[in-house]
């Protein structure tokens, strides 16, 4: 999992992300743009706004969707507004405080085999870790939906034994909404589930576990592919083989909201054709493509709307120094060019900018298309192209071994 919070409320250093930026794509360039993106409509579609959530001022540049979540099978429903959409990562999580109790108790806990110790999930993003119970619940997103899906109920109260191999890498924990910045993240990436056959064949550090009810310690387990939380569009009955992230161009200092489109599926309707878009064949490993930036090369580089800003490293640009406007972020505009190889060896030149994040964050707006960030030594083979990337494209993100528009997922494409 990808994904990168990032704090305007104090100094930044990866060490202690702990909000979400906006970054870099500001104006123009990148290679095989589908031009203005947002606005697209239809019954596969649903609104995907970027504005002030549920956290405040202090977390910018989230793409938010409203979703509804059921008891398996019933009329036990409820409305969640302010879920980010993560291209980075696998899996619907939810904050638990944000479920109402009747929904909550209703929700099926998944259990060990035929035991009753129950199965707990930790979600290691780059900035933090997300920890709570596998539950079960029927998803509808617009017309799409999922029956019966494993999901992540964050931050629940009855699991409260964190083991240490989850918070040990990520000490930032993001079970509330006040630290997660929304009410619960979709990962709709590439990949179908949150982890794969890793997961199904060897106990993986820091992701499945078996958590005793009489508060023993939580161990780690294998977890089938079919029990494991999955990308819930690859659950869907149609429409299922990616998405579709619709952003529209957003000033250079930024704007109060800007508001696109969610599509589900790739050339399964007519509102959701390839077309001329530009494939990029991603690693089907790890889900990354390997970006050239001032002569250095980062291999394990990937775009990803979950990261809210352009995280990359740059000596010949200056960060905004620590208490003033933007500490952390950079402070001087550049117009900047990086080249993306994909797996399929195709080289292509992504063009971005930078602003003063200084001038930029005097404002209390939601969008900031130009807002970028160094990673220093967090992650030295890392690139990220981060939400702002995604302003004025349409973003395809085909999932693995699904074809798309006569391409072969895993892609993304613009």
């Amino acid at each position: 999992m990808h994904t990168y919070r990032v704090s305007i409320l104090a100094s930044l250093g990866l060490a202690s992300l702990a909000l979400l930026a906006s970054c870099g794509g500001g104006g123009g360039g990148g290679l095989g743009s589908t031009g203005g993106g947002g606005g697209t409509s239809g019954p596969n579609t649903v609104p995907l706004t970027v504005e002030i959530g549920p956290a405040g001022p202090a977390f910018v540049n989230i793409a938010f969707i409203t979703l509804t979540l059921c008891a398996p099978g019933t009329q036990n429903c409820q409305t969640i507004d302010h879920v980010q959409v993560d291209t980075g990562s696998s899996g619907l999580r939810v904050v638990s405080s944000v479920l109402n109790p009747s929904l909550l108790s209703a929700l099926p806990q998944q259990y060990l085999g035929g035991t009753t110790v129950p199965v707990a999930e930790c979600a290691q993003f780059a900035d933090g870790y997300s920890w709570g119970p596998v539950m079960s619940a029927d998803l509808e997103i617009g017309s799409e939906k999922a029956s019966a899906i494993p999901i992540h109920v964050i931050g629940n109260p009855n699991f409260t034994q964190v083991p240490a191999d989850c918070s040990g890498p990520a000490p930032n924990e993001e079970d509330t909404v006040m630290t997660l910045g929304a009410n619960g993240i979709i990962g709709v990436s590439v990949f179908a589930q949150d982890c794969g056959t890793q997961c199904a064949t060897a106990v993986t550090t820091g992701t499945y576990y078996e958590c005793p009810p009489n508060g023993a310690v939580c161990t780690g387990i294998t977890e089938a592919v079919t029990l494991q939380v999955p990308n819930p569009v690859a659950a869907f009955g149609a429409d299922n083989n990616g998405v579709i992230v619709e952003l529209p161009g957003v000033a250079a200092n930024g704007a109060v909201s800007a508001t696109g489109s969610l599509v589900f599926g790739i050339s399964t309707e007519t509102n959701n054709t390839l077309g001329n878009a530009t494939v990029l064949a991603i690693n089907a490993t790890t889900g990354t493509i390997d970006v050239t930036f001032g002569a250095v090369d980062y291999p394990l580089s990937f775009l990803d709307s979950g990261s809210s800003a352009l995280l990359f490293n740059d000596n010949a640009l200056s960060v905004c120094a620590t208490g003033l406007n933007g500490a952390g972020f950079y402070c001087t505009p550049a117009n900047l060019t990086a080249t993306i190889t994909t797996a399929s060896n195709m080289q292509l030149a992504a063009s971005f900018t930078v602003g003063n994040a200084g001038t930029m964050l005097q404002q209390s707006l939601a969008a900031y298309p130009q807002l970028g960030a160094p990673l220093g030594i967090a992650a030295p083979q890392t690139f990220d192209f981060g939400l702002p990337y995604f302003y004025n494209r349409n973003v395809f993100v085909a999932i693995e071994g699904m074809n798309a528009g006569g391409a072969t997922g895993p892609f993304i494409a613009y």
